[in-house]
């Protein structure tokens, strides 16, 4: 990692600093006036990279308490389910049994919504910022996958097409962006079958997922985008050698228990 002058340390301190404190707040990103970098699904491509970023993405598997979790998704999700009953410590086995974090969710988490911690939503944001970092510290090709990206670029979570309670929480929603690429995608499918009738599915998802990422400066992202903000910090304190601030004294507050172990976040 190469060393930062002192001019170089203090602007990407006081970067660092305003993205922590950006958290939980609303955004506006205009994406014809700054560089942002969206993701959606696993397959996205943005500045010429794959931008595996979503916590769903497999891959990227790492170690925490002594267990290989596949994703960073369902460590996450045990953390609404971290009291220290038997039926939280059941929900959070479940989960560390399934193929993936997608199929935690829905088919663990949604089953057992009646039983998430009614607190969940004072610490979500602190125990996100946690697991990412876990998973960069425990994952190198995730660390460097992070690294790739243009140092200005702001990463979101496009969430437009999601449908959850949370979308604006954790990403951002772009309708223009969103209409522009369902008509490059409604032109690329029409060309495509009219050139190669026998195209194959897989070419042409292939075919259209490239042109419409290709579609981007379009538009204004809305919402807190918290699970950018957090890619970012991480981002940045990888960049400077640096742990994120989590706030730590606050976790330890909330007596979380993962899969029969109480986490102590003070050392």
């Amino acid at each position: 990692m190469n060393k930062l002058s002192s001019n170089s340390y203090g602007s990407n301190r006081s970067k660092l600093n305003t993205l922590i404190n950006s958290l939980g707040r609303v955004e506006k990103y205009d994406a014809t006036q700054v560089h942002c970098c969206s993701f959606a699904k696993a397959s996205d491509i943005a500045d010429g990279i794959k931008v595996r970023f979503s916590n769903m993405a497999g891959g990227y598997p790492f170690s925490f308490l002594g267990i290989t979790w596949k994703d960073s998704e369902t460590l996450y999700l045990c953390g609404e389910f971290s009291d220290a009953s038997d039926k939280h410590l059941s929900v959070q086995k479940e989960m560390q049994r399934q193929t993936s974090g997608f199929a935690a969710k829905r088919f663990v988490k949604k089953r057992n919504k009646a039983n998430i911690r009614q607190d969940f939503a004072d610490f979500r944001i602190q125990w996100m910022l946690y697991v990412v970092w876990q998973k960069c510290m425990g994952n190198a090709d995730f660390a460097n996958l992070l690294l790739k990206l243009p140092h200005d670029a702001i990463i979101i979570e496009d969430t437009t097409k999601q449908h959850g309670d949370t979308k604006e929480v954790w990403g951002c929603t772009n309708q223009a962006l969103s209409a522009k690429r369902a008509e490059v995608k409604k032109e690329t499918v029409r060309q495509a079958k009219a050139s190669n009738p026998k195209i194959s599915k897989t070419a042409l998802k292939r075919l259209v997922n490239s042109e419409t990422c290709k579609v981007n400066g379009i538009g204004t992202f809305v919402g807190q985008n918290n699970l950018g903000k957090i890619l970012m910090i991480c981002r940045d304190c990888l960049i400077q050698g640096l742990e994120p601030p989590i706030d730590y004294n606050f976790l330890e507050t909330k007596d979380i228990h993962i899969l029969g172990k109480r986490i102590s976040f003070i050392h």
